[in-house]
C-alpha cells in the first residue's frame, strides 16, 4: 500500500467514523432513562454500533502529526492548527449562542420569563459552558489540548515508556466510570485521549509494517474481533445501567476502547469505497462536525414540536427506526450547508 492511498484511506475512514459521530449526537436514544431490559437492549445495540468515531479519528489525527513531525517546529505546526481550526471553531460558537439568544427572545415575546432575557451574561456563560461541555464542540479544545501536550514532549514521542504513561492516563478515566472520583463525561477527560494520539504517530512511524501485519488478517479474525468486542462493550454498558450509573455509555470505557480498535482495524483493512472519494471526505468532514449538533439543539426540536413526537412516549423500536431518519435528516442537511458554504467566500468557516 503507497502512501497516498493510506492518505486517501485516511479521508475515508473519517468520513465513515463522522457519520458514527453524527448518528450518536442525533440518537433519540441518548440520554433517555429505559426501563425494561429489552428496552435497554436495543438503545445499547443501537448505540454501540457507532461508538468508534471518537477514537478512530484521535488515532488518524495521530498519523497525521507524524506526517507532519518532521516538516514543522511545535510552534509552526500549532500556529496552522489554530489557523485551521480554532477560526471556524469560534464563527460557530457564535453563531450557537445567537440562535441561543433569538430562541429565548422568541419565547420572551410569546409571554414567558426567559433567563436569557432577565439575566443575559449568566446566560452567556450558561450557554458556552453547555456548548464546551455537552455538545460536539467539546472534541476542538480537547484535541488542540492533546495535541499540544503532545508536541510539547515531542523528543518522548517514540518512547514506549511515554506511550504506557498516557496509556495509563486513559484507563484511568475507564476505572473512573466506576467510581466516579472526577466527573465521568469524556467530554471532559483532557487526558484520557492523548494516548489514542500517540498511537497514530507510532502507526505513521512503523506504517510499512503495520501493512504487512494488517494484509495478513483475514476477513473473519478481524470481524470476529469486530463482534467480540461489540457484544463487550454492551454487556459492560448493561452492567454499568445496573449499577445506575449514569454515564453507562462512555467512550472511554475499557470495552468501548477495543471495540474501537477492532473497528479501526475492520475499516483499514476492508472499507477503502473508491466512491466515497466522491463525496470530498477530506473538505467536508469537519465542517459537518461544526454544523450538526447546533441542527441537533435548535432545529431538530422546530420539526418534532409540531409533530407532537416525544422520545419518552415512543417505543424502542420506533426509537431505533427514528436514530436513522433522524441522521439522514441531519446529516444530509449538515452536507448541504457545508457543500454550498465551501463554495463561497466564507468556505474559511467550514474549515475550506
Amino acid at each position: 500500500m503507497t502512501k497516498i492511498k493510506n492518505y486517501d484511506f485516511i479521508d475515508t475512514m473519517r468520513f465513515i467514523s463522522m457519520i458514527g459521530i453524527v448518528m450518536e449526537h442525533s440518537s433519540p436514544f441518548l440520554g433517555l432513562q429505559l426501563i425494561s431490559l429489552p428496552d435497554k437492549i436495543i438503545q445499547i445495540v443501537s448505540l454501540q454500533f457507532i461508538k468508534f468515531g471518537t477514537i478512530v479519528f484521535f488515532i488518524l489525527a495521530g498519523f497525521l502529526i507524524g506526517d507532519k513531525f518532521h516538516q514543522y517546529t511545535t510552534k509552526e505546526y500549532l500556529g496552522r492548527r489554530l489557523q485551521t481550526t480554532i477560526r471556524p471553531w469560534l464563527f460557530w460558537v457564535a453563531i450557537f449562542l445567537v440562535l441561543f439568544y433569538i430562541n429565548q427572545a422568541v419565547l420572551y415575546f410569546k409571554g414567558s420569563d426567559q433567563v436569557g432575557i432577565s439575566h443575559p451574561l449568566a446566560y452567556l456563560i450558561d450557554r458556552f459552558h453547555f456548548i464546551l461541555v455537552y455538545t460536539s464542540f467539546w472534541f476542538i479544545i480537547n484535541f488542540m489540548f492533546c495535541i499540544t501536550i503532545l508536541l510539547l514532549f515531542r523528543k518522548y514521542m517514540y518512547n514506549l515508556g511515554f506511550g504506557i504513561i498516557l496509556g495509563i492516563f486513559s484507563l484511568f478515566y475507564s476505572v473512573n466510570v466506576y467510581f466516579d472520583w472526577i466527573p465521568t463525561s469524556h467530554t471532559t477527560a483532557l487526558l484520557g485521549f492523548i494516548f489514542y494520539l500517540w498511537l497514530g504517530v507510532i502507526m505513521h512511524k512503523y506504517i510499512a509494517l503495520f501493512n504487512k501485519w494488517i494484509n495478513n488478517r483475514s476477513f473473519a479474525l478481524i470481524f470476529s474481533l469486530v463482534i467480540i468486542t461489540f457484544i463487550l462493550s454492551c454487556l459492560e454498558t448493561l452492567g454499568l445501567m445496573q449499577l445506575g450509573i449514569v454515564d453507562s455509555l462512555n467512550t472511554l470505557r475499557i470495552t468501548n476502547i477495543l471495540y474501537s480498535f477492532a473497528s479501526f482495524l475492520f475499516l483499514y483493512r476492508f472499507c477503502n469505497f473508491k466512491s466515497i472519494e466522491k463525496l470530498r471526505p477530506r473538505s467536508m468532514t469537519f465542517g459537518i462536525h461544526l454544523i450538526h449538533h447546533i441542527l441537533i439543539l435548535i432545529f431538530l426540536p422546530m420539526i418534532l414540536q409540531p409533530l407532537k413526537i416525544s422520545y419518552q412516549s415512543e417505543s424502542a423500536w420506533s426509537l431505533f427506526y427514528m436514530q436513522f431518519l433522524i441522521f439522514i435528516l441531519i446529516y444530509g442537511t449538515s452536507y448541504i450547508i457545508v457543500y454550498y458554504i465551501g463554495r463561497s467566500k466564507w468556505k474559511w468557516v467550514v474549515g475550506q
